[in-house]
């Protein structure tokens, strides 16, 4: 039999010389080619599913991707099959030669898979030997129920009875395994990120050449496994119970003793280098980002690119990137769990920061990378399900294996970017630098206007914006942004009363009744229950407040939390001014009642903010100042119904402004008692401009 072929090189005793000129050779062998990308580890998973299905009692490898047949590849100028088909052809002429030389074989399915990587090497081998493998057996397994496989087993020649060979199969799907279980510490041992820099010298020395005599003996050992594959094929029923077959099976075995020795030496030489990158890699992340770099592209690397090659994926899931997509770009790093957000706001967030209308003056210039990390330390089919479902439909990059992430970068995201499994967004300059630890709440206040998205941006934003309305209301309906452009009076109002609703609604009839114009929207109230939908109908029946979805409720509610967040930060970094003192009032009436109430006009930086009763007592005796309405305006109507009695004497109070284009036109009401003031115009002549003094109540 091919199996028991003469061999005139023994490498089962070699000295630590002999072995080295092995390795030599082997290496001189070796000259890949860079362009070739092969994803070893998902072709891995389809030949250890295969050995599954032939050999039942082996272990179903656990698979950490839902799409593990679609097996990736790069770079090569013929099809993966094509490739796979001609080395198990190559293997299969080798087993039909008579006197021919295992080693020597050896050596030349070296030099056939020269151009591959280690670990593309040993997968391509079994994956090429599999299919011989599976081929057969499928035959086999239906040569006596199924016409085609019977008459397919009449032209190969093969037997019809296989039942007294299960040593021989034994021996077969026992190597087999073993030879699955080497090539994963193959793969485990080309996966170690940043093995030049981690690693000792003398550890990357004696484990590559364990690696390197493992995988001689897996090619080697997979010669032997096809030519008894060959004699299965080619066997007649007198030499089943042969001396041969028997001896054939003993010399798998044998095949099995070496190759389970030398994978516990690999073992625990790979134990031994993931302990040093294990113990020196978070300090080589940290690191990493205490210096500026010439450009994103080492700390990118570092972070998701040390297992693949091309980590990126887009939103059609049928291209693939390397990290060299983001150079010169701000990254904007979306760490969340696999389902991300809610559905609403996963569209508001598309809206915000993809569909804004600055998206084209600064979408070449950013980049969103969203980086999934489930809760538990492992991949559920939930969270695979979830991530390539938003994976496929989301306009970003995403990562596209995020299980192969090393724990080291996961443990850094969690505990130095802070991450408690609540979605953050972390900034990166062109130069590698983390500019805001979370982004998350410019985001959705200012989308795209947030650009470059740096924590000193937000300050910047503040003394730029004193609209609260604008903050409040912008991307969440059309209707309101219009109410804003329009210059038109509106109120905003929150409660989970349906009496205090009820009530409020009756109030604005009579507003509106003495001719007062003034649009109530109503935005829900916190955390809202089944309850919502009852004040909704109340409202439309009452048909005097323009009311929202509980989707776009939702957002005013992520909105507002956002801006108590930006707040937040911001007085804690000892920035203050006007506008956020105005913010300040509102988050108190909303942290201190359930009822309030926001009146603006259009785009003005003036908002009146009432809660509890006072909402009521104040708008319940507007209509009766309809006149003042008219003279001072719904703001000025509105501070002279919340303002106190009228004091014996004026307070004699001076408020001294600059002079600007339409400011006469307002009412200015006092800084002290809150009533409107007489004005009064002082020219002087060591200014350039008059000057007016307004004053004196």
């Amino acid at each position: 039999m091919s199996l028991l072929r003469g061999e005139e090189f023994d490498p089962c005793f070699l000295s630590s010389i002999e072995e080295d000129l092995l390795i030599t050779k082997i290496l001189r062998t070796h000259d890949p080619n860079y362009r070739y990308k092969i994803d070893a580890g998902q072709l891995l998973l389809v030949v250890e599913s295969t050995m599954h299905y032939i050999s039942p009692k082996l272990s179903y490898p656990q698979s950490n991707c839902i799409n593990s047949w679609n097996v990736e590849v790069f770079g090569l100028e013929e099809k993966l099959g094509y490739t796979i088909k001609k080395i198990s052809h190559e293997i299969l002429c080798k087993c039909y030669e008579d006197g021919g030389d295992l080693h020597e074989e050896t050596m030349m399915l070296f030099e056939t898979l020269g151009p591959f990587k280690w670990d593309a090497k040993v997968v391509l081998t079994l994956a090429a030997l599999v299919s011989i493998y599976g081929e057969f057996w499928l035959i086999m397994q239906l040569v006596h129920h199924n016409s085609l496989a019977a008459l397919t087993a009449t032209l190969k020649q093969m037997p019809r009875q296989l039942n007294t060979l299960k040593i021989q199969f034994k021996a077969l799907n026992l190597l087999l395994d073993t030879m699955i279980e080497a090539a994963n510490l193959v793969l485990d041992f080309e996966g170690l990120p940043l093995q030049q820099e981690l690693l000792d010298d003398e550890a990357i020395v004696v484990t590559k050449s364990k690696m390197y005599i493992t995988i001689y003996w897996i090619l080697r050992s997979t010669i032997s496994c096809a030519s008894q594959i060959a004699d299965f094929r080619t066997m007649k029923d007198n030499q089943v119970h042969s001396n041969s077959t028997t001896i054939a099976a003993w010399t798998l075995f044998s095949l099995v003793y070496k190759l389970s020795g030398l994978c516990n030496n690999l073992r625990e030489k790979l134990h031994t280098c993931q302990m040093q990158i294990d113990r020196r890699f978070p300090g080589k992340i940290r690191d990493l980002f205490k210096v500026s770099h010439f450009h994103n592209q080492k700390v990118l690397r570092v972070l998701f690119s040390l297992k693949n090659d091309l980590p990126l994926k887009d939103s059609s899931g049928e291209k693939y990137y390397g990290i060299q997509e983001l150079e010169n770009k701000v990254v904007i790093l979306l760490i969340s769990k696999p389902e991300l957000f809610a559905a609403e706001k996963i569209f508001y967030l598309v809206q915000r920061i993809h569909d804004h209308p600055l998206h084209k003056k600064f979408g070449g210039s950013y980049a969103i990378l969203w980086v999934p990390i489930p809760s538990s330390h492992t991949w559920s089919l939930t969270d695979e399900m979830n991530f390539q479902f938003l994976s496929n439909s989301l306009p970003w990059f995403s990562i596209r294996c995020p299980w192969l992430l090393h724990s080291a970068v996961v443990n850094f995201i969690r505990q130095e970017w802070n991450y408690k499994d609540e979605p953050i967004m972390v900034v990166l300059s062109t130069d590698g630098v983390v500019t805001n630890l979370n982004a998350i709440d410019m985001v959705w206040l200012w989308g795209a206007k947030a650009f470059p998205f740096s924590a000193s941006t937000e300050k910047e934003l503040w003394e730029k914006e004193n609209r609260i309305s604008h903050l409040l209301i912008d991307g969440i309906d059309p209707l309101l942004t219009s109410l804003v452009e329009e210059g038109k009076h509106f109120c905003i109002y929150v409660s989970d009363n349906i009496s205090w609703i009820r009530e409020f609604n009756d109030t604005l009839k009579k507003i509106r009744s003495a001719g007062i114009q003034l649009e109530a929207i109503y935005v829900g109230y916190r955390n809202p229950s089944k309850d919502v939908g009852n004040i909704l109908d109340i409202s439309i029946e009452a048909n005097t407040s323009i009311f929202l979805s509980t989707t776009k409720m939702k957002l005013f509610w992520l909105r507002l939390e956002s801006i108590k967040n930006s707040v937040a930060r911001l007085e804690q970094a000892g920035y203050h001014s006007s506008s956020l003192q105005q913010v300040l009032r509102l988050l108190d009436a909303c942290e201190t009642s359930n009822d309030w109430v926001i009146i603006g006009k259009g785009s003005s930086t003036d908002v009146i903010i009432l809660k509890g009763r006072e909402v009521q007592e104040c708008l319940n005796i507007l209509p009766e100042l309809a006149e003042n309405v008219a003279k001072l305006g719904l703001f000025g109507a509105v501070r002279c119904a919340m303002a106190s009695p009228l004091p014996v004497k004026p307070c004699y109070h001076d408020e001294i402004l600059p002079s600007e284009e339409g400011l006469t036109e307002e009412t200015v009401f006092c800084s002290r008692c809150k009533r409107p003031v007489e004005k009064f115009v002082v020219y002087q002549c060591n200014v350039t401009e008059p000057s007016r003094i307004v004053g004196q109540d």
